[in-house]
């Protein structure tokens, strides 16, 4: 009877052992759980955290607010929200926000504020050399199909300067259009590259210490392929092949730009940013910019030009020249010849003018748009009239600014900031002005 009493404490105690350990083997997979869920909840705030991070370093570094913004905006006459409500959209990438921009909707690039050259070859007769550039080798100002522009022939090695009074500043930005043809299969490839000099030169090699663009014409594409500095000013080697070989503009016109600030280099070409180099121009790097050609021969068919060339300083930004000034004006809205429709590559500078006016609530503005004394001045007062309000409905339909918020008017040729008898006078003088009410 012991043996019997003995035996059954036995396996109750050996059960509850079992359950003791069923218990614990519960509450450690219990434990494991709730671990992997705090730390799968660590992981989405860290990465959400790295997302952020990524668009304040752009912010810092473009000088720019705001990421990518998705407008929820009431109707016009529901003044009870401020301009929309606007809040970060992490479910696309980009390429294909629904305006009229489109693509261009990532488009941060905002020109200059202070025009310092301009030069569309109007002034120049078709098989002259440009007056206000200079070579060590040969060019001519042609006409191509399909454009009422007119065109810097870019030809064999040569290289291509513009005239300036001054070198360039710390800060500015570069706009011109590019064109190229006769690259099909079988015919030779051409380079250009885009240089920043310390010293005036013809060559990149007479340049002294510099950096290049290497741009690769062929029948693969458009290839922006090498981003380099060199020379004895150099503290940090910069030598990358990007390699960004774009088919689809190969044999057509694209839209480069290009922004400088102090150490750093950004270019896109149409509305994609392919290079941003934050310490590529070291120590005087960028007194100077050289186009210089190699190997694009006319006898193989090759065609390259530009037209349409700006450079244009960065002094103050558009809130702190309304703020001081009370109004501030612009060039880097651009608009079809004769037109009054606004093209996509202003994205950047809209967006800009629509940001300030989000972040201050209290400012409402007068729109008002200028021309060159080209054409009647009826029509050039009526095509100032067309251009401004074109702007107010962009700012309204497409960035959610309040209609009850903008003015409009056109004032033509009427008040002139510059000569118009030279290009860069009348590129000056067709503006946007914006005025504080």
């Amino acid at each position: 009877m012991r043996k019997l009493a003995i035996t059954l404490l036995f396996l109750l105690a050996l059960i509850g052992n079992v359950h003791l350990a069923e218990a614990q083997f519960f509450k450690k997979l219990g434990q494991r759980a709730e671990d992997a869920a705090k730390e799968a909840v660590i992981r989405k705030t860290e990465q959400k955290v790295n997302r952020e991070t990524e668009k304040t370093m752009d912010t810092i570094l473009d000088g720019k607010k705001g990421g990518k913004k998705k407008n929820k905006r009431s109707s016009k006459n529901d003044n009870s929200e401020p301009d929309g409500i606007y809040e970060e959209d992490e479910t696309t990438n980009s390429s294909t926000s629904e305006n009229e921009f489109g693509i261009y909707s990532n488009f941060t690039f905002i020109p200059g504020n202070k025009l310092l050259f301009y030069d569309d070859f109007a002034a120049d007769a078709i098989g002259d050399f440009p007056a206000h550039w200079e070579t060590g080798g040969s060019g001519e100002v042609v006409t191509i199909s399909d454009s009422k522009d007119k065109w810097l022939s870019i030809v064999r090695r040569s290289g291509y300067m513009p005239t300036m009074e001054n070198t360039l500043p710390e800060n500015y930005t570069m706009e011109f259009d590019f064109s190229n043809n006769g690259y099909d299969p079988g015919k030779s490839s051409s380079k250009l590259f885009l240089a920043f000099l310390t010293k005036k030169a013809y060559g990149i090699g007479s340049g002294g210490t510099s950096a290049n663009v290497e741009l690769l014409l062929s029948d693969n594409g458009l290839n922006v392929r090498n981003v380099s500095n060199f020379g004895g000013e150099v503290k940090v080697k910069i030598g990358d092949f990007i390699n960004r070989v774009m088919p689809q503009h190969l044999n057509t016109t694209v839209h480069i730009s290009i922004a400088v600030n102090k150490k750093r280099l950004r270019m896109w070409v149409n509305e994609e940013k392919i290079i941003d180099s934050p310490n590529l121009l070291q120590a005087n790097i960028g007194n100077y910019f050289l186009i210089q050609a190699s190997d694009i021969l006319p006898e193989n068919g090759h065609f390259v030009g530009i037209s349409n060339f700006k450079i244009a300083e960065s002094t103050e930004d558009l809130r702190s020249l309304l703020l001081k000034n009370g109004k501030f004006s612009t060039t880097g809205i651009y608009f079809d010849t004769a037109a009054a429709t606004v093209k996509k590559e202003s994205y950047g500078i809209l967006l800009d003018i629509a940001n300030m006016l989000r972040d201050n609530l209290d400012i409402n503005l007068q729109i008002v748009g200028h021309t060159d004394n080209k054409g009647e001045e009826n029509y050039n007062q009526t095509l100032s009239e067309n251009r401004a309000s074109a702007v107010k409905q962009l700012l309204v339909e497409e960035f959610g600014i309040r209609e009850d918020r903008l003015q409009f008017m056109g004032k033509g040729e009427s008040e002139a900031l510059d000569d118009n008898t030279t290009e860069k006078g009348r590129a000056n003088n067709r503006r946007v002005e914006f005025i504080k009410l």
